[in-house]
């Protein structure tokens, strides 16, 4: 009888003490928020909150009740949320950006039944509540600033349109936090696979990795004792081979090699040259960041896209035309080179011009032409090209004095005629935009048998135009495939508006996974990834108090 009376005293003690808790938690969260203003940021345990706006806004809605907490212990969704930010490095972030250090520490102090100190459930709250608002964030927008690229990044950026407190107040009455998550990071089918390839490098890292040299190059039928750490290192990549040591070249082996160097975006000769050994030499390390990279890069771009758009990813030298899901066509391309990179951005190609002329660009104007013009009139003969007034007439070489002229110095346009040696080639493709680059043809046709076409003067240089022209005019009847050759063999200059404009984005991925699922690495031609890596590894910072604005 005495021990029933006092686990009913128990029992009581407890009601009380949890009523008490539950009327002193919201009192504790409120006057934290309430106690901070907009000049100072929150602070718990000297590490700074993410938001303030948001964070506000979130628990007034709430009349201050606690998010992640239900009677001394971390509910249901915190456990996911807990569980979410320790695996989100293979999303390629920093687990401990979003406090796992100190939502750790409470969480090691929740004890079922034993009340926790009011002050350090409601730091758990707010730190668990903070960290849903900046990941959130963080995957819908990415971490880094993109201007880390450079000043050649201009694509359009995401409309700051999401609201991350309805968001999260959704994700709770659905009980389903880490669905919500992973809807605000990208849609692409090539992000998601690219976190298995992530999980799979992670696996890798640490092991030993030593480099392949070789004095030659490798030929299929020949003996060579590099051949067994060839093949062991193919296997570790997951390509189907038999484990051997034999140091015959044979058919298995250069299968997998043309395979090894197609996903490298190397010729696949099955050669194993220098090239080839650099590829395997790659260590684990070095790709899981090249992943993380790539993955921020898609958390950049944005999400709407017209039925019918073109990617072009510079950094691959390929352009695809996509409808829907099928891609229509893909064909090589010619990118800007090293001193005048392609910029990254998207706009919408709203006609095409046949047999196009070509006015000079300054930039070339100024590096390549001029100087050439100064030698004698015999550059103009043999480009086809004429000197014009700024209003747009002719005028003769030498009714200029050239005395007088310099790079700095010249009050003409340099236009090029139409045909078959025009810079353009045959066909342009126009999308309006600050940077003058266009896609089009080029009568340098040798160029697309390049490993490495970064080769232009920043616009791009499509290998099968025609091709390009026909599907993108598709909807117009009268402009079939006999009509357009009809219109090339003219030689007269001649402009055609699409019906449906048709979005451009010029991209820059140096990894990947193509539609087969399989991973593809490229050189950094551009030297990008190593600023936008180390932006991922700096700790967030806020700005004005608030990292997280809306």
């Amino acid at each position: 009888m005495l021990c029933m009376k006092g686990i009913t005293i128990s029992i009581l003690l407890l009601l009380t003490t949890m009523a008490s808790w539950a009327g002193e938690f919201p009192k504790n969260i409120r006057q934290f928020i309430d106690n901070t203003t907009p000049l100072v940021r929150y602070e718990i345990d000297h590490e700074y909150l993410f938001s303030w706006n948001v964070l506000q806004r979130f628990y007034l809605k709430r009349i201050y009740t606690p998010v992640w907490i239900t009677n001394n212990t971390l509910d249901p969704n915190g456990h996911v949320l807990l569980e979410y930010i320790r695996h989100v490095d293979l999303q390629g972030l920093q687990p401990t950006d979003y406090h796992l250090n100190l939502i750790e520490k409470y969480v090691d102090k929740l004890v079922p039944f034993i009340p926790l100190d009011h002050a350090d459930m409601m730091k758990l709250d707010l730190l668990l509540t903070d960290a849903f608002l900046l990941l959130g964030f963080q995957l819908y927008y990415g971490k880094v600033d993109p201007e880390k690229e450079g000043a050649n990044w201009r694509m359009q950026r995401k409309e700051p349109e999401m609201q991350l407190d309805l968001i999260l107040g959704e994700a709770l009455a659905a009980n389903d936090v880490a669905k919500s998550l992973n809807l605000l990071a990208p849609r692409y089918r090539s992000y998601w696979m690219m976190k298995e390839e992530l999980a799979f490098f992670l696996e890798l890292s640490g092991q030993p990795w030593p480099a392949l040299h070789s004095d030659t190059s490798i030929r299929q039928g020949e003996i060579n004792q590099l051949l067994p750490e060839v093949r062991e290192r193919l296997i570790k990549l997951r390509y189907q081979l038999s484990d051997s040591a034999s140091m015959i070249y044979d058919e298995e082996l250069e299968k997998q090699v043309m395979l090894f160097q197609a996903d490298w975006g190397l010729n696949a000769d099955g050669v194993i040259g220098k090239g080839t050994r650099e590829a395997l030499n790659n260590k684990p390390e070095k790709l899981i960041d090249q992943l993380k990279v790539n993955m921020e890069r898609l958390r950049w771009l944005p999400i709407s896209l017209t039925e019918k758009y073109i990617i072009i990813n510079i950094a691959n030298f390929e352009l695809d035309l996509i409808e829907g899901a099928d891609t229509l066509v893909s064909m090589r391309v010619i990118v800007g080179k090293n001193f005048r990179e392609t910029p990254v951005f998207n706009e919408r190609i709203t006609y095409i011009v046949f047999n196009p002329t070509w006015t000079v660009p300054n930039t070339i104007l100024r590096n390549d032409v001029i100087p050439e013009l100064l030698k004698g009139p015999e550059y103009l003969v043999k480009k086809n090209m004429k000197l014009l007034r700024m209003n747009g007439s002719e005028i003769a070489y030498n009714d200029i004095d050239w005395s007088t002229v310099s790079k700095n110095n010249f009050p003409y346009m340099v236009r090029q005629d139409s045909g078959p040696e025009n810079a353009l080639g045959r066909i342009k493709f126009m999308f309006p935009n600050r940077y003058d680059v266009y896609i089009h043809d080029t009568p340098s046709r040798g160029y697309f048998a390049r490993d490495d076409r970064a080769l232009s003067s920043g616009c791009v240089r499509a290998e099968e135009p025609v091709k390009l022209a026909v599907l993108l005019l598709s909807d117009i009847p009268e402009w079939s495939p006999e009509h357009i050759l009809s219109t090339l063999e003219q030689e007269t200059e001649q402009t055609v508006l699409l019906r449906k404009p048709v979005d451009v984005v010029l991209i820059y991925l140096t990894a990947w996974t193509d539609g087969n699922g399989r991973i593809q690495l490229r050189k950094d031609v551009y030297q990008r990834d190593e600023n936008v890596l180390e932006g991922l590894n700096q700790k967030p910072k806020a700005v004005n108090g608030d990292l997280i604005p809306f």
